[in-house]
């Protein structure tokens, strides 16, 4: 029991966090230069497969408002902001999502995990995520499927973190099947997929309007496409 013990904290420890990692070293681990894949952006709408239920849609609706109502919006130049309301908005989306597809798609192998480590296989690099939603494949067995890491200003600052994040996800998988990572500011979204030969990267994405409480249709129509991308993520696995 010891030896476990020692093993799991063993484990558990790495050298360099991935948001120490300079962007040379980065470059070098990822295969590629961050400018260009900056400048790969696309469409978010090329990331749907299939459209989130309506009702779905209007009960993550109702809780976004209701934590609008009671936080304020996270947008970091007002008054009284903080970064805990950025999470508190993205877990009203990702509880909602998971919660739907445990009860309605019968996939009681998924779990939403907060502050959960990444630790790259040789144990160089690792870091703290905010969300991860994880699918359990058997006893001893997870298989990481989407990270969602929460920044109060600039997604950029985060970019080469997640990328880092994924390419560990991938080679822990061990399956050879896409793994999924979002940066957002709760305003805004952006999607990062790695399938072990191909990174891409989506353009920003607005889920929060200031005045949406009073605009339900228009969020509804214009807004929802970080929904139905997170629902075909989920709907593919």
């Amino acid at each position: 029991m010891a030896g476990t013990e020692a093993s799991s904290k063993r484990k558990r420890k790495y050298i360099t966090s991935f948001s120490n990692v300079s962007p040379e070293e980065a470059e070098s681990i990822l295969g590629f230069q961050l400018i260009k894949f900056y400048d790969s952006q696309m469409p978010i709408e090329q990331f749907i497969t299939t459209t989130a239920p309506e009702q779905l849609k209007k009960k993550i609706f109702e809780r976004l408002i209701d934590c609008i109502i009671s936080e304020g919006f996270p947008e970091p130049a007002l008054p009284l902001f903080n970064e805990l309301v950025v999470t508190d908005n993205v877990g009203m989306i990702l509880i909602a999502m998971v919660s739907y597809f445990k009860l309605t798609v019968a996939h009681d192998d998924l779990r939403l995990s907060r502050e959960k480590k990444i630790i790259r296989k040789d144990e160089q690099f690792g870091g703290n995520m905010e969300f991860i939603r994880i699918q359990k494949i058997n006893v001893g067995k997870n298989c990481y499927v989407l990270v969602v890491e929460t920044k109060g200003d600039s997604l950029g600052k985060e970019l080469t973190q997640l990328l880092l994040a994924l390419k560990s996800m991938y080679d822990i998988n061990n399956d050879k099947k896409l793994v999924y990572g979002f940066l957002t500011t709760a305003i805004q979204w952006q999607l990062v997929t790695y399938d072990g030969q191909t990174w891409k990267l989506s353009e920003l994405s607005t889920v929060l309007l200031a005045n949406m409480r009073k605009q339900e249709d228009r969020w509804l129509k214009n807004n929802t496409q970080i929904l139905d991308v997170i629902y075909s993520i989920l709907s593919s696995i």
